[in-house]
Formats: C-alpha cells, sequence, structure tokens
C-alpha cells in the first residue's frame, strides 16, 4: 500500500508526532522512511558576506541537530530512517520531493498559523494536502 513514506521534519513537536505516526505504519507495512527538513533560503538581501555565512552556519548547525535526533530515534525503534534535507519554500519542496522520489505517503504534523484557514490545518499541511500527486497523512 505505502511502500515510501515521507515525513516532513523540522524538529517541532507537530513533525515529532508526524514521526512517530509515520514509525508506526511503517513497521506494520514494511515501508520505508525518508525524513525531510526543508531548510528556507538564504537571505535575499544580505547587507554583510558574513551575515550570510551566518545564516549557512545556523542552518547546517540545526541540520545536524535534528539529524541526529531522527538517528536517534531510528536506532530507539528499529527502523532504518533516511534524513535527508533541501533548500526552498517548504510545502512546493515537500510535494516535489515526494513526486521525484516516487513517495506514495507525506506524512506532516498540524501546525497552527495567522489566516482563519491555517488555524484549522496550517499553511504548509494545506499547500501539501492540496498539491502532492499521493496519499497525505496530517497528524494533530
Amino acid at each position: 500500500m505505502y511502500n515510501k513514506i515521507l515525513v516532513a521534519y523540522d524538529g517541532s513537536e507537530g513533525s515529532k508526532r508526524a514521526l512517530e505516526q509515520a514509525s508506526h505504519l511503517a513497521k506494520e507495512l514494511g515501508s520505508s522512511i525518508i525524513a525531510l527538513w526543508v531548510r528556507a533560503s538564504l537571505p535575499h538581501y544580505p547587507e554583510t558576506v558574513d551575515e550570510v555565512e551566518e545564516e549557512r552556519e545556523a542552518a547546517n548547525g540545526f541540520s545536524r541537530k535534528i539529524t541526529k535526533e531522527i538517528l536517534e530515534y531510528s536506532k530507539k525503534i528499529g527502523i532504518d530512517i533516511i534524513a535527508d534535507s533541501c533548500s526552498g519554500h517548504p510545502a512546493k519542496t515537500i510535494v516535489d520531493y515526494a513526486k521525484e522520489n516516487n513517495v506514495d505517503l507525506v506524512v506532516l504534523g498540524h501546525a497552527g498559523h495567522s489566516g482563519l484557514w491555517g488555524h484549522f490545518l496550517g499553511h504548509t499541511a494545506d499547500k501539501v494536502s492540496e498539491n502532492a500527486h499521493c496519499s497525505v497523512l496530517i497528524v494533530r
């Protein structure tokens, strides 16, 4: 049914719950899991070259942190989880990555943001669910 599961993971509580749900499904179905962090683009108009380098270092440090979290969780529950990251707009990058990697299911956490519809689903969850080529599971 679901051979390859993509989890949008950013270290938030919602993404941790999404990873847990995806892991339970993967164990039951024998699926593989990819945990994807989408890093924001570097500043478009930096004031200095140092500002760009600081942003890059901060993003790399955060990437190492969440990769470590994913690998520790993977070891704890006894299944392999591939940790990956890409840069770009979160919803578009998740949708594109899922399609390019033949993902059968995208799992992501619910997040409340501003705006009426954002309070119900979260902007990224809303956009991914509308545009993904495959099934999407939004975890509360």
